[in-house]
């Protein structure tokens, strides 16, 4: 039979969707998280910028240091009062804290209806469902052994530089640091599942990998017979479409002539190493149980910079550790001063529950870790500044990845340094994910601006 457009036909609604909002506190590797995340809530979700504006909030925590914990509560007591207005909003607490902390946080926020770990993000959206067919607060914090079906090739909208994580977990158990704890022992992730993520990619545009791991250079250590993270750089290299990488953090102990060779000689692979020292003093570092010595840490800057001497060499610094002197900060501030470091990112000592460090008398005050920070910060301010304006009427190539934050009429990149470089002049050719050649016209604070030359 026929019939015509004006018959009445049923009509198949499309389920509206929900509204969520994420909030990330911490490193890269929670960054990462945040985005495998929203996609794979992304079927019956769209994500928005406020949490006044959802219907789900999920918060991914971290607790390295004490200030994000406490930032959790915070801003848990804010979705509370929002969940006043808005009885139906539910609440999910993610990332280190909660694999740490577990059901005492529901104990301590009522209001919060899920719980999940480091090792369960493809459990979320059950967890949800549980908790709307009416089933009491969820928690979901079981360790698992391998990897967990994850959506891959995804990344923020601006698809130039993208996170890429190869293992998972740490071995090292410094004496301050939580995360063998909330994340487990290191396991390495599959080259095979890596290098498919880093092609989807870029496939989708992204021309920068970053690489992520507790500690990177430790990678594949785990398999038999073992790969080396040397090994894995050269595969990642090998992909056309990959025109710069970087990676987040190696750990000295685990460096050999190896890395430094290919890190130096490599061109995809970009001239900036975050490299943590955390002390300057030889007794505190093996408080910490770091594993490796000053002279061990220079020596390795020095054989790359013999090599590569534009290279940016960043860091991180604990002022404050149990029982350190002032004499003792003071080596901390010598390494500084020798190593010329791009920048630095000191912090306090903070105890961490269930750490060594956490048991030691802490004979430094707070007026004294204080004055010590402040101290570390204005002398890396200085440096960062000479360090900007070496730049300056020299020429060099920059990813573009974006617009400029000082005006939206301009693009904005970044050096191999990992430096940002606005541009002052329009160039409506180009678009994100271009190389171009710029001149240094002038530094800023934290950044530099530039001049276009050419695109290479």
């Amino acid at each position: 039979m026929n019939t015509s457009l004006n018959d009445k036909q049923p009509l198949v609604e499309t389920p509206k969707k929900g509204r969520v909002f994420i909030r990330t506190f911490g490193c890269q590797m929670n960054q990462y998280d945040s985005l495998k995340l929203a996609k794979i809530l992304e079927p019956k979700y769209n994500t928005v910028d406020r949490p006044e504006d959802a219907d789900l909030v999920v918060i991914n925590t971290c607790s390295v240091r004490g200030k994000p914990e406490q930032k959790l509560y915070s801003l848990l007591g804010e979705v509370q009062e929002i969940k006043k207005i808005n009885p139906n909003l539910m609440i999910g607490v993610g990332g280190c804290v909660a694999q740490q902390e577990g059901e005492n946080i529901i104990k301590r926020s009522r209001d919060v209806d899920f719980v999940f770990g480091t090792h369960n993000l493809s459990l979320v959206p059950s967890l949800v469902k549980l908790r709307k067919e009416g089933a009491g607060p969820q928690v979901a914090v079981n360790y698992r052994d391998e990897w967990e079906e994850l959506p891959l090739g995804f990344t923020e909208e601006n698809r130039t530089s993208a996170f890429v994580s190869i293992s998972r977990g740490c071995n090292k158990n410094c004496s301050y640091c939580i995360v063998p704890t909330t994340r487990g022992p290191e396991v390495s992730r599959s080259p095979d599942e890596i290098l498919r993520e880093i092609k989807l990619l870029t496939h989708r545009g992204a021309r920068e990998i970053m690489l992520l791991g507790q500690t990177v250079n430790s990678y594949g250590l785990d398999f038999n017979p073992r790969r080396s993270f040397v090994w894995l750089l050269e595969q990642v290299a090998d992909i056309k479409e990959v025109k710069r990488i970087r990676f987040i953090s190696p750990h000295p102990q685990e460096i050999r002539d190896d890395f430094i060779d290919l890190v130096c000689s490599n061109p995809k692979i970009a001239h900036h190493i975050h490299m943590p020292l955390q002390s300057g003093n030889d007794r505190i570092l093996k408080l910490m149980n770091r594993n490796y010595r000053r002279e061990r840490y220079l020596s390795i800057i020095e054989a790359i910079k013999t090599r590569v001497p534009d290279m940016a060499v960043t860091t991180d610094i604990i002022v404050g550790f149990p029982g350190e002197t002032e004499d003792e900060f003071n080596d901390t501030l010598d390494i500084v001063k020798r190593v010329q470091f791009d920048g630095s990112f000191p912090y306090i000592f903070s105890p961490r529950p269930g750490t060594k460090a956490a048991e030691m008398e802490d004979l430094v005050t707070q007026n004294e870790k204080l004055a010590r920070i402040y101290k570390l910060i204005e002398l890396q301010d200085q440096i960062t500044k000479e360090r900007l304006a070496y730049w300056v009427n020299r020429e060099i190539e920059i990813l573009i990845d974006g617009t400029s934050a000082l005006d939206a009429r301009y693009l904005k990149g970044r050096t191999p340094q990992n430096i940002v470089v606005n541009l002052t002049d329009i160039a409506p050719t180009l678009s994100t994910g271009d190389i171009v050649k710029v001149k240094i016209t002038e530094a800023a604070k934290f950044t530099l601006k530039g001049q276009l030359l050419g695109m290479s």
